[in-house]
């Protein structure tokens, strides 16, 4: 198996583990709207901090893999812009960016996307066998 390869594998999944982690924080605090966000001081932190965490990831895909995956691959302006600004001025967060951003992570067809990017990748190793 290439490094490289199971390093996007491994990303990927770990993005999937903080999408999941973003739905079950707007679960849990109820957060319906753009308003349930700004009036939660916690929940955004806890937002803003898995953001971040997939901005990191992001990063560490290869860009041939982004290509095969444009919903989450294109995602990279606003998912720079917001952990930059998270962890360097966060009180100039514009939380309109931060929930457009976490509805857009949360859509189904993000998730079946990055899932069928990951399982493709599965799929090429065990034909390279």
């Amino acid at each position: 198996m290439k490094q490289s390869d199971e390093t996007d594998i491994v990303c990927i999944d770990r993005v999937l583990k903080y999408v999941q982690t973003l739905n079950d924080i707007y679960n849990t605090f109820n957060i319906n709207t753009l308003n349930d966000l700004e009036s939660n001081h916690i929940c955004q932190l806890a937002v803003t901090q898995t953001v971040t965490n997939i901005h990191q990831l992001r990063q560490k895909i290869r860009t041939e893999t982004l290509d095969k995956m444009p919903l989450f691959g294109n995602l990279k302006p606003m998912l720079k812009a917001a952990r930059n600004i998270a962890s360097h001025d966060y009180y100039s967060l514009d939380f309109e960016i931060i929930y457009r951003l976490t509805r857009h992570l949360l859509k189904p067809e993000m998730r079946s996307e990055l899932e069928a990017t990951k399982n493709g990748i599965k799929c090429s190793q065990a034909n390279d066998i």
